[in-house]
Formats: structure tokens, C-alpha cells, sequence
């Protein structure tokens, strides 16, 4: 049996105005579009196993969101969780659709829209598929920095630390039937969509890169964002500072990123994914020390809106002894063949935890990808914990979470990861 190969691609736009997320500084809800939100997927059967990876113009996930997704897809198609991939571009211009710490309140009747998009997208992309070929480029792009700038007085500022971490592999999976022809591709990069603010809803520079691809090729193209929670977009390189873009130097900025992929074609290498596998764990995450019921009605009385939220959240738990010691967190390794995987993580995962699963599992070529499957919070790497600062302590009431995690978090995450590559099957 050779592996069946289809794609498929859903608009996923609100019809109306709706409440944004990401951003701590709204106080109405959208104003217009400025690019159309999309959905796509690829759906990939081999002798042994089935696999769809969906990659979204949404921020993220809740945990709780994700398993329902799966479920409704699972039911539609007879698929198991470990077999869907639910990635997110993550946007920072898209709905508010489940718990946040964010101004404003979620859109229950978009969570709804787009959980039936989701299920018509693995509907369709199955339905869709033919016998097929994949090949894998990847490439380097110097586009986007480390937002985390040591200050020089045992803290971090926000701001372009050119000299920080950051994983430069821009990845490409093209997929084709077996006359040659595009059937779509998936791009994976590990920098933070949050080239803009503001009230209009629309993909970021993922949105524009995709549209850049289409055009060459003809078919659908997905992106899905790797671990970027340390990384962001640098427009104008002005020591110091992340200007905004306007629109036109945001299209040409995802468009010069698409042509770097698009120059990659010509080194891609035929990929045998005839002995496809999926590995899929969740494991728990350990919290720091948990706050205390004083703290929490501290909290409840302070001045910041978003920390009072989180108290009053946090509260009920704490009074009846029932806050969580640790979070649960899922990681998903697809091994295409003994050369090539792909690992799918939970939470805004850091540059520096990527790169240790890529060195980890040598000498196969690795794609990490984050924001898959339940956008926890941000996952610090290691080395990021003396110096602290938002990533690290300064954003997990955002999330919901409880406390931040504790500095074990990275090496448990590639010890996990190490150990779902060594129970492959040759």
C-alpha cells in the first residue's frame, strides 16, 4: 500500500464582530477584517497508521477545547486523538473563543462555528485523499529575533536581543499525488505572529506567507508556528524597539519568507512515509509553590483587572484545598522514517526547548512545533529561570494557571520526547 495523501482548506472568519485575544490592551471587539481566517489539513494514511494535522489562524487551544475537537472529529471519522495534530498559527487578530485572563469575554457561538469547521476540514481532507508522495526542505530565514534582552541588572527587558536564542529552520512538507502534482504543503517556523495589534482580524505574517506559496503552487498551503514563545518579528531592526508594520510591510514580509521556503524546493528530498508512526503522551508539567489564600484575595483587591480575574478564578480551588500541583501536557512525535519526525507540543514552548529536542534526537531531522493541542501557557526553557521576567513568571495568570512552572520543565519534556522515539517500531 502506498500512502494516500489529501488536503483540503476551510474559511474559518467570523460573520460578525467578536472579541480579540492576545493582547492585554483591548476594550471593544473587532472592527473589520483585514485578511480572511483559514483552517486546512492534511491527511496522511500509511500501511500502519492514519495521521491529520490541522494548522488554524486561531491563537491556540484550551486544553478542554482540544479533547472536545478531537472527540467531534473522532466521532465524524473514526479517528483517535493521538492521530489528530491540532496546531494553531496563533495569531494574535483572531476570536477570543475559550478561558482567558483577557479583556473582554469568549464567543461561544464562534467556539461552536469552529469546532464544526474542524470536523468538515478532517471530513474533507480524508475524503480527498489519492495516492501521493511528500517531500522535505528546509531552509534558514533570518526573519524575527529573541524578545528576551538581559538588562544588566539580573533581569530581562522586552526588547531585540539579536544575540539570543532562536531556531532558524524554516521546514517545508510538499505533498504531491503520484503524477507530480501539488497537492498542498506545510511550513513550520518558529516565530511569534504578533506583528500586529489593533482591532482587525486577520492572520499575521503566516496568513500572507500562505497566500505567497498558493500562488506558485497552485494548492492549498499551511503553516504552523515551531517554538517561538521567546521569538518574535523585527521590522525595521531599530535597536531597542518592535515597531508596528504597516500592512504592506507585513504582506512583504510573508511573502519574502514564502520565497525563501519556495527557493528550498529544489533540495527537497523524497520522503518514504510508507512506515508512518505516532507516538502521543500527556505527562504533568510541575508548578512552583502555589499561592496562598491570602495572596490569592491580595490579588482580588489589587489594581491590575487581569490579576483580579485570575484570583477570583483561582479562589474557589484554593479555599477547597483543590488547586493542581501540575498541568497536563501533551507531546505528539510522528516518525515519517528513521530520518525524518515531527514533534507537536503544548503551550508557547521556548527556542532553547526546540533546539534541545532537535540536538536530542539526532541524527534524524527534526520539526518542532508548538501550540498543538491545548495552548497551556509558556514553557521556559532552562536557562531562561535566573533572570525570570514574562515567560517565565510574569504571564501564566494570563493562561489560568495556577503558578508558573517549575525550571524541570524542559528536560522532562526532551526525556519524554527521547523516550516515544526509542519505542519506534524499525
Amino acid at each position: 500500500m502506498s500512502v494516500h495523501i489529501g488536503v483540503a482548506q476551510v474559511d474559518i472568519t467570523p460573520q460578525a464582530p467578536v472579541w480579540l485575544t492576545g493582547y492585554g490592551d483591548r476594550d471593544h471587539k473587532s472592527e473589520g477584517v483585514y485578511q480572511a481566517l483559514r483552517a486546512g489539513a492534511v491527511a496522511i494514511s500509511s500501511e500502519r497508521e492514519d495521521l491529520v494535522v490541522i494548522a488554524a489562524d486561531v491563537i491556540g487551544y484550551g486544553l478542554a477545547y482540544a479533547a472536545e475537537a478531537k472527540a467531534r472529529i473522532g466521532d465524524a471519522t473514526g479517528l483517535l486523538p493521538r492521530q489528530i495534530a491540532l496546531t494553531a498559527t496563533h495569531t494574535h487578530c483572531a476570536p477570543f473563543f475559550y478561558p482567558w485572563c483577557m479583556p473582554g469575554e469568549i464567543e461561544p457561538s464562534y467556539a461552536e462555528f469552529l469546532h464544526g469547521k474542524l470536523v468538515e476540514l478532517v471530513v474533507r481532507a480524508l475524503a480527498a485523499r489519492v495516492p501521493g508522495q511528500i517531500s522535505f526542505a528546509r531552509t534558514t530565514s533570518d526573519f524575527g529575533v529573541n524578545r528576551r534582552l538581559p538588562d544588566g541588572q539580573g533581569g530581562i527587558l522586552f526588547a531585540p536581543n539579536p544575540d539570543g536564542p532562536m531556531d532558524r529552520d524554516l521546514d517545508t512538507y510538499f505533498f504531491s499525488d503520484e503524477g507530480g502534482r501539488p497537492l498542498g504543503s506545510l511550513s513550520v517556523f518558529g516565530c511569534h505572529p504578533t506583528s500586529l495589534g489593533g482591532y482587525f482580524i486577520g492572520g499575521d505574517y503566516p496568513g500572507y506567507f500562505c497566500r505567497a506559496i498558493e500562488a506558485e503552487t497552485g494548492a492549498p498551503a499551511l503553516f504552523a508556528t515551531g517554538c517561538a514563545g521567546n521569538i518574535r518579528p523585527w521590522y525595521g531592526r531599530e535597536e531597542g524597539r518592535f515597531p508596528r508594520p504597516t500592512f504592506p510591510e507585513l504582506a512583504a514580509a510573508g511573502r519574502e519568507l514564502a520565497s525563501t521556503a519556495l527557493s528550498s524546493r529544489d533540495n527537497a528530498i523524497p520522503v518514504d512515509a510508507t512506515d508512518l508512526q505516532v507516538a502521543d503522551t500527556f505527562h504533568p508539567l510541575p508548578y512552583v509553590e502555589l499561592p496562598t489564600l491570602d495572596e490569592l484575595h491580595q490579588a482580588l483587591q489589587g489594581d491590575e483587572p487581569r490579576r483580579r480575574e485570575w484570583a477570583k478564578a483561582m479562589l474557589p480551588l484554593a479555599q477547597n484545598g483543590r488547586l493542581p500541583t501540575s498541568c497536563p501536557h501533551e507531546i505528539q512525535l510522528v516518525r515519517f522514517n528513521a530520518d525524518l519526525s515531527a514533534v507537536f507540543l503544548g503551550g508557547e514552548v521556548l527556542a532553547e526547548i526546540g533546539l534541545h529536542l532537535k540536538a536530542a534526537l539526532q541524527p534524524s531531522l527534526v520539526s518542532t512545533i508548538a501550540y498543538a493541542n491545548g495552548l497551556i501557557a509558556y514553557v521556559p526553557g532552562a536557562e531562561t529561570y535566573p533572570l525570570g521576567g514574562y515567560e517565565v513568571d510574569g504571564s501564566y495568570h494570563l493562561f489560568v494557571r495556577p503558578a508558573p512552572f517549575q525550571p524541570t520543565v524542559e528536560d522532562l519534556i526532551v526525556t519524554r520526547t527521547t523516550d516515544l522515539a526509542a519505542n519506534f517500531n524499525d
